[in-house]
């Protein structure tokens, strides 16, 4: 009956495989990459966390479906993240210092709203006028995370974690989808440090 023969079709449409494409495989690979490098840092440094998160969140997120985004986006994250250090740092130690000369309560608290509240404006209105565009919230953000999360005496190791493991999930990701696997580049646009070519000989003449 033609009824059935279209139900079986159904039925072994959802039964097929998914397509795995070439940005799931990088996306992956990124991951394997992250894990290994990560493993040769914690030769020097035993103590840190087996799995760098943020290399594994970054290096996912910058396999973008072409190689200029990459580009783009991970130079944007990277600025966007220093901007939250360059912010977040100062912030947290004059807050730290202030509640400490206070009594404890809720002054301490408001110290730390206000400090959340004046830090967050203040990352905003420079990583605006740093042009990172979309990225802006993301500055943000990690100052947020970074005023409300930290833990006393961990708040240089936290910095340099974060910054460190974006750095290397975003390098990770150029290294990928960039370097060694990269989309074929849109007309009329040169990736960086390649060589301009310059017209033969005949060519010349020809123009002329």
């Amino acid at each position: 009956m033609p009824g059935s023969h279209e139900h079986m079709d159904d039925i072994v449409h959802m039964l097929h495989m998914p397509h795995i494409g070439m940005r799931k495989t990088k996306s992956i690979l990124a991951v394997f990459v992250g894990f290994w490098l990560w493993q040769c840092v914690r030769i020097f440094f035993p103590s840190l966390e087996v799995h760098p998160v943020y290399i594994y969140i970054y290096g996912l997120m910058e396999i973008r479906e072409n190689s200029e985004k990459t580009l783009d986006f991970g130079h944007l994250r990277i600025k966007s993240t220093f901007i939250a250090l360059g912010t977040g740092l100062p912030m947290l130690f004059l807050s730290e210092a202030l509640k400490s000369r206070l009594a404890h309560g809720w002054i301490h608290t408001a110290v730390e709203l206000a400090f959340l509240l004046f830090g967050a404006l203040v990352t905003l209105v420079i990583a605006e006028k740093a042009d990172c565009r979309s990225y802006c919230g993301l500055a943000a953000a990690i100052f947020i995370i970074m005023m409300v999360s930290h833990t006393d005496g961990e708040m240089l190791l936290y910095s340099v974690l974060r910054a460190t493991q974006t750095i290397g999930g975003v390098f990770i990701a150029w290294l990928i989808n960039v370097k060694f696997l990269p989309y074929p580049p849109k007309p009329g646009r040169r990736w960086p440090f390649t060589k301009k070519k310059t017209p033969a000989s005949g060519d010349s003449d020809k123009l002329g």
